[in-house]
Formats: C-alpha cells, sequence, structure tokens
C-alpha cells in the first residue's frame, strides 16, 4: 500500500533530496497528520451540532490568527474574516459557518451559537445567555450530551481506522520475547529465563515488548505479574517482578530486556588496526563458533575467553550487500571486558560498600558515558577515563563518587584520572538540571560500567569476604596469586578461579613496598561439579525459589538464589537440576555436597563473565498483520481498547503521583514539544509508524478530553449531568468561575510540561 506521503521520503533516503528538506517533510507530514487528528474531533462536534439543530458560526483548525478560510458564498479568503450578524449573512446570501485554519495547529475548536454569546443588562448587572432557539444552550440536556460526546466517538472511530490500516499493511513490533538478563536483576530473581515468551502483563494480553514496558510504568504496587511461555509450553505459575527505578528521572525497570538478533544496532570501533562495525552487520561466527542471536553470541565470546584466556576474541561479520551485491564477509578482533556481577553485601558491610566484586576485591571505576555539555565533558573528562581521586577520596567508589556530587554545594570537584599512560588532574563542578516538581539531584553527566582493566589496583575490599579478611589497603596494586604474576584483573580471576577450594598466597604492592597474606579461595558446585561460568541452575532438591518474608521471592537461576537455597542444607548431600548452558537446552542432574560451614554456598564465579559492552543488538521482531480487513477491524478494535486503557490507567497514575508527591511517574509525561519530538522520528520510519502514532494520540486526545475538569468535554458533561438531577443548570457565574479556573490549570499544565520538554532537549 502506497501514500502520498511516501513518495517523498525514498527521494531522501537516496540522497537526492537535502537533510534539511527531508526534515522539513517530516514535520509537514506531523502537522497534516495532528491537524488530521483535531480535524475528526472537531468533525463530530460539528455534525452533531448540525444534528440537533444548532447553528454553527466557526470551524476552526488551530489557534491564533486565522490564515484562511471559506463560507458559503463567501468563498475563499485570506486573514481575518468580519463577524458577520445573523441579518447580514442573510443579507448577502453566506451561509452561517466559517471553515478556517489558524497559525497554530495544534488546537481547534466549533463555535456554536450560545457558547460565547453572553448578554449582560447594563443597568441591573444581570448575566444571561442568547435566548435564540438555535443557541446551544437552548437545546436538550440529551442534545447537548450528543454534542459534547460526539468528538470523542470521532477520535475513537478515527483511532480504529487508523490502526486497522496499519494492520491491513503490517507493523513490525519487538517480540515480547526474553534475552539475556543481569543475573542480580529483579527479573532474573523472579526466576525469568532467556527466551520466555511474555503473554500476558498485569492481567493484560502483551503482544510486544511495549506492552510490557506499560505494565512497568504503570505498576502501581511496585511489582510486575507475568505469564509466560517456556519452550513453547505456557507455565502454570505467574511470576511476580519487582519494579525499581535508580532515580526519578529514569523509567521504572525490572531488568527486562528484549531477546536480541545477531544483528548490531550501533557502529562499533574493535580498535585501532580493525575494521570499524556498521549498524546492520550480522555477527555470524564467535571463534569456530556459528551464531545467530545475541544469546549466542554472549555464551561463545564468555566462553572462548574461559577456554583460550585469550582477551580479544575473533569474530566473522557479514555485511548485507547493496542490491545484488553478495554480502561482505570479515573478521575483527574484538577486546573483552570482564563483566562483574554484583555479589551478596556480606556482615559487616555498609550500605556505602561496592556490591560490585571478585570475592571482595572492587575494581577501580571507568567513566563509560560523558554527557555533551555537560560539567564533566566540559572539564575534559573522557569515556574510558579510570577515576583515581574524587575529592580527596582516592581511588574512590561508585557510591562515594555519588555523595560526594550531593555533598558538593555545586562547588568545583577536584578530580584525578588515568587516560592511558597519562594522569590528567581537572575540576568538575555539578549543576542540577531543570526539574518541575522538587529539587533536582546535583549531578555531573557521567555514567560507569565496567571496572578498570589493568592494572589490578584494588579499589577497596568488601568487609566479610574471603579478599576483606586479607587487610589489603586501599590503591594497592596485586601482584601475585598463587605464585603466579597478574597484571591485569583477567589474570587476577583466571587465578582465583583455579585456585577454588585452596588456601593460597597473595601478594601486592604499596608504594613500592610488597607484602603477602593467604588468601582462602572458596569451592562452589561451578567448580567441584566441573560446570561453565555461564550454566543455569534450575532446581535445588526440586526446589526453584526461596521466600523470604517482607521480599519477593529469590527464583533460580540467580546465583543469589543458588546461593540462599543452598544455605538451607548445611552438611547435607543435594539434587542440582541445571543446563550446562544458555544456548544449551538439556537437563543435566548432579548431586553437590553442601559444607557445614557454608563455605562452598556461594557460586561466586558466576558473577564473573566475558563480554564486551559496545556489543548491541537489534531486538527481535514480528510483523503484526492482519489476515483479512475484518480481522484487521477486530484488530484495530482491540487496539484501540487497549490503548484506552492503557491512557486511563496512565492518567489515574499521574494524578496519584501528584497527590503523593511521588514525582517518577509525572516525569514520563510529554508535552507539545515532546510529543512533536517524537511524531517527527515517527514520521521518518514511514507511514504505518506515523499512523499507529497518531492513531495511539487520537485515544489519548479522547480520554484527555473526557476527563471530569472545566473547559475540557468532560468538564462540560459534568455540568450537563448536574443539570439533568436538578432540573436546572448550575448558575451562569459558577460556570464561568469554574471555567476559568481550569482553563488557568491546562495553560499552567500546558507551561509546565514545555518548559520539561524543552528542558528534557536541552538535556
Amino acid at each position: 500500500m502506497h501514500s502520498g506521503w511516501d513518495l517523498l521520503t525514498p527521494l531522501a533516503a537516496a540522497g537526492q533530496t537535502p537533510l534539511w528538506l527531508a526534515n522539513a517533510i517530516g514535520i509537514l507530514k506531523v502537522v497534516i497528520g495532528f491537524s488530521l487528528i483535531i480535524f475528526v474531533h472537531e468533525l463530530g462536534h460539528f455534525l452533531a451540532a448540525k444534528w440537533a439543530g444548532i447553528r454553527v458560526d466557526r470551524f476552526a483548525i488551530g489557534f491564533g490568527y486565522r490564515v484562511l478560510g471559506w463560507r458559503r458564498g463567501e468563498g475563499l479568503t485570506f486573514g481575518p474574516a468580519p463577524n458577520y450578524t445573523p441579518q447580514e449573512l442573510r443579507q448577502r446570501g453566506y451561509g452561517e459557518t466559517d471553515y478556517c485554519l489558524k497559525i497554530l495547529p495544534f488546537g481547534g475548536y466549533v463555535k456554536m451559537l450560545g457558547q460565547e454569546d453572553i448578554v449582560i443588562n447594563e443597568q441591573t448587572g444581570e448575566i444571561r445567555l442568547s435566548d435564540d432557539p438555535r443557541a446551544f444552550t437552548n437545546r436538550s440536556v440529551g442534545a447537548r450530551m450528543l454534542v459534547v460526546s460526539a468528538g470523542v466517538v470521532f477520535n475513537i472511530l478515527f483511532a480504529i481506522l487508523g490502526f486497522m490500516i496499519v494492520f491491513l499493511v503490517g507493523k513490525p513490533e519487538i517480540a515480547p520475547r526474553l534475552g539475556v538478563m543481569d543475573a542480580a536483576s529483579p527479573a532474573a530473581r523472579g526466576g525469568l529465563r532467556p527466551g520466555d515468551v511474555v503473554i500476558e502483563a498485569n492481567g493484560h494480553q502483551v503482544e510486544s515488548f511495549r506492552d510490557i514496558i506499560v505494565a512497568q510504568v504503570l505498576a502501581e504496587d511496585g511489582h510486575v505479574r507475568l505469564r509466560v511461555q517456556r519452550d513453547g509450553i505456557e507455565l502454570p505459575d505467574e511470576f511476580v517482578v519487582q519494579v525499581g527505578a535508580a532515580d526519578e528521572q529514569t523509567l521504572l525497570s525490572s531488568g527486562l530486556v528484549p531477546f536480541g538478533t545477531n544483528e548490531l544496532l550501533a557502529d562499533i570501533s574493535a580498535g585501532p588496526d580493525q575494521p570499524e562495525l556498521k549498524v546492520g552487520d550480522q555477527i555470524v561466527r564467535v571463534g569456530d563458533q556459528p551464531v545467530d542471536s545475541a544469546i549466542d553470541v554472549l555464551v561463545a565470546f564468555n566462553r572462548y575467553v574461559e577456554r583460550t584466556g585469550q582477551t580479544t576474541v575473533p569474530l566473522t561479520v557479514e555485511r548485507p550487500g547493496r542490491g545484488q551485491e553478495s554480502p561482505e564477509v570479515f573478521q575483527v578482533l574484538m577486546p573483552a571486558a570482564l563483566h562483574v556481577r554484583p555479589g551478596p553485601r556480606k556482615a559487616g558491610a555498609d550500605s556505602s560498600t561496592e556490591v560490585e566484586h571478585i570475592l571482595g576485591f572492587c575494581q577501580r571505576r571507568v567513566i563509560s558515558l560523558v554527557e555533551p555539555g555537560k560539567p564533566a565533558d566540559r572539564a575534559g573528562l573522557k569515556p574510558g577515563d579510570v577515576i583515581v581521586q574524587w575529592a580527596d577520596i582516592l581511588n574512590p567508589l561508585y557510591g562515594e563518587i555519588v555523595r560526594s556530587i550531593q555533598a558538593s554545594g555545586g562547588r568545583p570537584i577536584p578530580v584525578v584520572v588515568r587516560r592511558g599512560d597519562k594522569v590528567i588532574r581537572t575540576e568538575v563542578t555539578p549543576t542540577r538540571p531543570l526539574r518541575l516538581f522538587r529539587s533536582a539531584p546535583l549531578r555531573v553527566g557521567i555514567g560507569f560500567g565496567r571496572g578498570e582493566e589493568q592494572p589490578p589496583v584494588v579499589a577497596d575490599t568488601v568487609p566479610g569476604t574471603p579478599a576483606g579478611r586479607l587487610g589489603i589497603p586501599r590503591g594497592a596494586e596485586l601482584v601475585a596469586i598463587d605464585g603466579q604474576q597478574v597484571k591485569s584483573w583477567f589474570e587476577v580471576v583466571r587465578a582465583l578461579k583455579a585456585a577454588a577450594g585452596r588456601t593460597v598466597p597473595v601478594r601486592w604492592r604499596v608504594a613500592g613496598v610488597e607484602s603477602q597474606a593467604l588468601l582462602t579461595v572458596p569451592s562452589s558446585l561451578i567448580n567441584e561439579l566441573g560446570l561453565p561460568a555461564e550454566a543455569r541452575i534450575l532446581a535445588i532438591n526440586g526446589r526453584d525459589s526461596l521466600r523470604v518474608e517482607g521480599q519477593p521471592a529469590l527464583r533460580l537461576p540467580s546465583p543469589s538464589a543458588v546461593a540462599a537455597l543452598l544455605e538451607q542444607y548445611p552438611g547435607q548431600t543435594v539434587r542440582v537440576t541445571y543446563q550446562a548452558s544458555l544456548d544449551d537446552l538439556t537437563i543435566h542432574e548432579a548431586q553437590f555436597y553442601v559444607q557445614p560451614d557454608l563455605s562452598n554456598a556461594d557460586p561466586w564465579q558466576m558473577r564473573v563473565l566475558y563480554g564486551n559492552p559496545e556489543l548491541q543488538f537489534r531486538p527481535q521482531e514480528r510483523r503484526v498483520r492482519a489476515s483479512g480487513p475484518l480481522h484487521a477491524v477486530y484488530l484495530g478494535g482491540r487496539q484501540t481498547g487497549a490503548v484506552l486503557v492503557e491512557v486511563y490507567r496512565s492518567v489515574r497514575s499521574i494524578a496519584r503521583s501528584i497527590l503523593t508527591q511521588r514525582t517518577g511517574t509525572m516525569e514520563q509525561v510529554s508535552g507539545p514539544v515532546g510529543i512533536v519530538n517524537v511524531a517527527i522520528d515517527r514520521a521518518r520510519q514511514g507511514f504505518p509508524e506515523l499512523l499507529f502514532f497518531l492513531a495511539f494520540l487520537s485515544v489519548n486526545l479522547a480520554v484527555i478530553n473526557f476527563i471530569p475538569f472545566p473547559v475540557v468535554d468532560g468538564g462540560l458533561m459534568v455540568f450537563l449531568i448536574i443539570e439533568k438531577i436538578k432540573g436546572r443548570p448550575l448558575s451562569l457565574r459558577t460556570q464561568m468561575v469554574a471555567t476559568l479556573v481550569g482553563l488557568a490549570t491546562i495553560v499552567l499544565v500546558f507551561l509546565l510540561v514545555t518548559f520539561k520538554d524543552i528542558s528534557r532537549l536541552i538535556g
């Protein structure tokens, strides 16, 4: 199916149209789309008013200056039009309605006789409305209710039609299949596995991954309840996943991620003398292992480093050819990175302790992200910098950096970083981002990902862990473990895994002086059963979860759940059910003896994996397409109903956020600027995406317009219901005051969300 809009797009894509013109075409599409939604809404009011015998003076799309218009008998006119009296219209033979377009297309109205025709008695001050029998106020309550609700009804019908067209054409959606989740995430702790297909979220049917995200955002009790299919079979139990957020400016998250393909989603440089990887490239082999999904890549990548000890991994890449060209196949050496998962906080540790550690050894932090234009960027910090000192803290932990920023009061903070072989000193001055509700925390615009890889400098040790008992000072550099020299954290991990179950000497250096102590490296079921670090423990003595009062259940295969379940059987032999890896569906069983002192209960090797954080993969998609017109009507109606419920729940959640001063949900609301920005992005993606968004927006307009609030249609409907019950309308003064208060509130909200949109775009 083709449209007039689509005919312009290929020209820009082929490079025949300048970028500014391509952007202008996108904006034009959005303006036409928004105007169409408003036109449909006002058309509903207009047709209902005509049916009810109400005189319509103006049918306007937009607000502000009148650009052009048309009136029967008068024809097309430009600029402002005279306000003709009924007598003048009859004398000139003109139609009663001025159909016009105004300069701001993000709105519109139908002006009916009696809505603004207020008559004031100059002697008595009495206020009354027009007594013309065709005035809106002089029609029956039922007729006025029909007129008021017609706009919303037409918006719903437009949404059904829009969704129906989209489903006839077909629309790609991110599949609701789960990808690789961090083992410490709420999703993994809740027992979900990569490959699970979510079919229901919080009692609502799931069609795409977007439905899962919506369920997280609208989770009122802090939990998402999911039903899933595993290996094609619907599981009987419901999975309850806790929803959390890093701060009030981030979307609520449970750690759920979509299933990834083997196609790259972003450009990536593998380093000097290596070919650059491009969006759309497919990784088809890791080492000598064929791969066809992100999970395969992760498993093969980790397995290659474990097996060979190499810190660069050969990837075979296939780049699609243009037109009839054959795909280009080449190899690239991708550097590996340590991925250290958070471990349990041991006895004696407080909330300031770094939770990402290797048997208690904490790495120094590496900057992974520097936001352009923010304080860190202005200070000259760059991704890859290792934090050596922050304020007066040497080798700071993440929590110490965050607390230092908040305690600075906006004053400059001295920072020392290592960049390659250079030591760089600078100052960072934290600033507060713009925030509508309450004061925003100070920020510097940096993000942290992995830890430093070499040299193996110990930022700190976690109390109560094997490393914490050694007495190693902060900033010490590890020199040797079990007689083997270590020059990187890769070598530290390799030496510790080889020493599992033994007590070995550890040597370190501080200011040129070396010291030594004995380290007891715990054993675990990983080394005792000969399992790879990516093995998935499915059950222990038939149990796959542990319930702790007042907390969400810990579920396998989370390493924390493995440790917690094994701790239930000190001095006993347990039956362990497992899969050898993410890509092996064979179920195995083995016997494992839990030491009486629980020294081998924690599967610590599972918390250290190898990968590359730069590799980002395109989510798996599925094309949602109707089998015929009737099926399209069904899908359009179902999608409209789902969005209605979603928008209603969103509005309710926002209202509760305001009343309870919980601003996290409110911060996700977009105003006109944000909506236009999203719409332009959808327009670039093609006609189906834009039409889907416009249909979604039409439902939003319907719900918001029918909120029982003065000025909007819902407020007027409330007035009519009161009039029907009382037998007479509210006093005109009451209606005017309520309307003015409602108008002022809406203008204030409009300005606030616009301010927030602009501040978000600037940020």
